[in-house]
């Protein structure tokens, strides 16, 4: 039996030591990937189109603010959770963040069970978001179906009760044995078809 897919997590931090140790914070239970820089971060986000995304703020040519417009202005990207994780540690610095769409924000040093609990809580969300999302689905699905449904048991009713008007006249007129029995079987035919449209209408109902 397969494994569950582990959720991924991308990694971005111009220093090694700190990639390193959010990797061995969230090796066992996700799947890590690193970036170095602004530039490699948003390639491999639109790469591996992580789960969850630990960025950097203070990074040289383009710091974690560019970083977090860019994937936001991305339909493949701009709705990957981004979490800062920075030594700044102002009011300032959270509210551009959050203002720029960040979903979360950690201040160096952090402790390593906060990290996970943070990354957890975004994980839970996008579940469930994913969820209402496809209930919402489904319920459109499903009023579009009885819609479909309602629309054309009524016009198949309004087609079998002329075929069957038709037919009752067809049946008072003199005529071939043949042709009476013919029309016999069309008659028999339209009172079934008939019950089922209204069987149709009252599941609608």
């Amino acid at each position: 039996m397969n494994e569950p897919q582990k959720s991924s997590v991308l990694v971005v931090d111009d220093e090694n030591l700190n990639i390193m140790v959010l990797t061995h914070i969230l090796n066992a239970d996700y799947t890590v990937y690193a970036a170095k820089d602004g530039a490699s971060a948003i390639k491999a986000a639109e790469k591996y189109l992580p789960d969850i995304i630990l960025l950097d703020i203070m990074m040289p040519e383009m710091d974690g603010y560019a970083v977090i417009t860019e994937l936001k202005k991305s339909e493949k990207t701009k709705n990957i959770p981004v979490i800062f994780v920075t030594v700044l540690n102002y009011a300032d610095d959270e509210e551009k963040a959050l203002t720029l769409g960040a979903a979360d924000f950690i201040t160096k040093p952090f402790s390593s069970e906060v990290v996970k609990l943070r990354v957890q809580n975004q994980l839970k969300i996008i579940d469930q978001t994913r969820l209402i999302l496809e209930k919402e689905f489904s319920e459109k699905v499903s009023r579009m179906k009885m819609e479909f449904l309602s629309k054309m048991s009524i016009e198949m009713l309004t087609l079998m009760k002329t075929i069957m008007g038709t037919t009752q006249v067809a049946m008072m007129t003199e005529k071939p044995a043949e042709t009476t029995d013919c029309l016999n079987e069309i008659d028999t035919a339209s009172q079934h078809l008939l019950k089922l449209i209204h069987e149709l209408l009252d599941i609608r109902q």
